[in-house]
């Protein structure tokens, strides 16, 4: 170094040279760059996680629509008998928990013992399912950003900005009042689970039927929120009313 230059060949510790630990004397050849780190990106982590999920929506399309008729009947035959212990059967759903771990617990440690002794190896492995932190991230995150809507959706309700929506949620409220006067939530529960194991397939059984149908409640539907909407007062007519007085 003279004069407080730097000499050419020099380099500091930002340059490509510094970087990789050689010096680039030639002014005209190229720089010396890292090659180990990628120059692109990497996105098969994503889509083996949206094609996790999509795979666990189809599972669950597939047991309600019947594809597999086995798999259906088996998932509908456990819901039937959960229902029936945790009500007519007399169990609490604490201890009807506790009698299916403690059962599968017993059948599993019998079992394995057995494989074991026959020098087998036991039954799943020695490693146990993991859930994917980054998934279950991505799963709080979504619904946290759902919620979040909704609370804004809500407050914005209160706040008188769109007030057919706030009639329209407080029928919601008179019909679910109603609904719970009737039944209790668990009752709605196992009910739901019927429909969801009846209704789509039956919907996709009879569609010409059915959309023909939900037109017609659709049009009766829109004819009466148009006859309320028009008895409902509104600012601009108001105020209209007022200038031509």
């Amino acid at each position: 170094v003279r004069g407080g230059g730097i000499r050419r060949g020099s380099h500091t510790p930002f340059s490509a040279a510094g970087m990789t630990g050689k010096e680039n004397n030639d002014p005209n050849e190229s720089p010396v760059t890292d090659d180990t780190e990628p120059f692109y990106r990497d996105y098969t982590a994503s889509k083996t996680k949206s094609t996790q999920s999509s795979a666990g929506v189809k599972m669950i399309e597939d047991i309600i629509y019947w594809k597999n008729p086995v798999h259906s009947a088996v998932v509908l035959a456990s819901g039937l008998a959960w229902f029936y212990f945790t009500t007519l059967g007399g169990f609490t759903i604490i201890s009807a928990l506790s009698l299916i771990a403690g059962v599968h617990l017993i059948l599993s440690v019998f079992y394995n013992s057995f494989l074991t002794f026959r020098g087998q190896e036991a039954a799943g492995g020695s490693k146990a399912p993991q859930i994917d932190a980054d998934a279950a991230k991505k799963a709080v995150e979504g619904a946290a950003s759902q919620l979040n809507a909704a609370l804004q959706w809500y407050w914005g309700l209160l706040g008188a900005a769109d007030l057919m929506s706030a009639l329209y949620v407080a029928g919601v409220l008179l019909v679910t009042w109603c609904l719970g006067s009737w039944f209790e939530a668990y009752t709605y529960l196992f009910l739901a689970f019927v429909v969801a194991f009846s209704v789509p397939v039956a919907y996709q059984t009879n569609k010409a039927v059915c959309d023909d149908a939900l037109d017609k409640v659709k049009v009766q539907f829109n004819h009466a929120v148009g006859m309320v909407q028009a008895k409902i007062p509104r600012a601009g007519k108001a105020a209209d009313g007022k200038k031509e007085s």
